[in-house]
């Protein structure tokens, strides 16, 4: 869950599930707090921030099989809908790359 400037995550969960939700949750504070909040939808924001998750992972190597695709179903994100997020999606994903060290990783189209 992310509040404004705070993550917080479940405990338990694998290693690999929770560097996913954290990039995830870190899409959404980078994404999500601003005024840009206000101009979209849950539908909107969940597709983004999943799909900002899923790059970053793909792009250091981590697997996470269909939970991407799944997530996105879920909320009701199309190709459309991550077409028009694309631009949104890669510079919030190359900001998270960037801070944890991942620059020679070339992360792969959303």
């Amino acid at each position: 869950m992310s509040e404004g400037g705070k993550i917080t995550l479940l405990p338990g969960q694998q290693s690999a599930e929770e560097f996913a939700t954290l990039a995830h949750e870190t899409a959404h504070e980078l994404m999500h707090r601003d005024e840009r909040r206000c101009s979209t939808s849950k539908r909107i924001r969940e597709t983004e921030a999943e799909a900002v998750a899923f790059v970053v992972c793909s792009a250091i190597g981590l697997e996470t099989g269909s939970a991407a695709q799944d997530y996105i179903g879920l909320y009701g994100g199309d190709a459309k809908l991550l077409s028009e997020s694309l631009e949104y999606i890669q510079r919030t994903a190359t900001q998270i790359l960037n801070v944890i060290g991942a620059e020679e990783f070339s992360a792969p189209p959303a």
